[in-house]
């Protein structure tokens, strides 16, 4: 089975960068949320922080990622690992729950900027 993917930012649909997202191969299957809570804040764009208890049960959308190059584009667009780190959680799809990789901003001073996590980023039309 293609491995999944967790997208809560600008990988969207309507965000900016939702089409590099389709360029890279992958599905929509569904919305889902993080099964642990995790701080989600809007800097200059989204940043999911690793500090498992904070925040929300972050809520995006679950993507098939069929393609191994697709997943070079989206590493890349990410800057994983410098920048973000990609790794496996656990997603609620509703009744069923899934492996997905998702993307954690490696900047844990973030929180100390003043910022409020939020559980949901919707992106507009882009």
């Amino acid at each position: 089975m293609d491995p999944l993917l967790f997208v809560y930012g600008s990988l969207q649909r309507g965000g900016n960068y939702h089409r590099i997202l389709l360029e890279a191969g992958g599905i929509f299957l569904a919305e889902g949320q993080l099964r642990n809570r995790y701080p989600l804040l809007l800097a200059d764009y989204p940043c999911l922080l690793d500090q498992p208890g904070k925040g929300f049960q972050v809520e995006g959308e679950v993507y098939r990622m069929p393609e191994s190059q697709g997943w070079k584009m989206i590493d890349h667009l990410e800057g994983h690992p410098l920048e973000y780190r990609r790794r496996l959680e656990c997603v609620n799809l509703g009744d069923e729950e899934v492996q997905a990789w998702t993307y954690f901003y490696r900047h844990q001073n973030l929180l100390d900027t003043g910022l409020h996590p939020v559980p949901r980023y919707r992106p507009g039309p882009g």
